[in-house]
């Protein structure tokens, strides 16, 4: 189970649930991670993925990490997120148009 602060990002607010993705390079040393409206998608396929490695390119590897609520924001824009699943995982896909991704 997930639970991690992201960010700093202006437009997240309490209460919202999004797919989270995870950009990391290795080179540079970085990862980041932000919320999104629609799931990562694998750069072979364009398949939609809820968990997992999506793709490397140019040493930007994409990997989904779930569907999380924004539990807290702080000041600094900062948002504390924690994962969800079972019946409201399965709510929030349906509403957002990706009930396969379920199974």
């Amino acid at each position: 189970m997930i639970s991690m602060w992201i960010g700093p990002d202006d437009t997240l607010t309490v209460g919202q649930i999004g797919f989270l993705v995870e950009k990391h390079q290795t080179i540079k040393g970085w990862r980041r991670h932000e919320l999104r409206n629609v799931p990562a998608h694998t750069n072979q396929t364009n398949e939609p993925r809820l968990h997992g490695w999506c793709g490397t390119y140019n040493d930007l590897a994409t990997h989904a990490r779930g569907m999380v609520r924004v539990e807290r924001v702080a000041k600094n824009g900062r948002a504390y997120v924690r994962e969800i699943d079972g019946a409201e995982l399965a709510a929030a896909l349906d509403e957002l148009g990706y009930p396969d991704l379920a199974s």
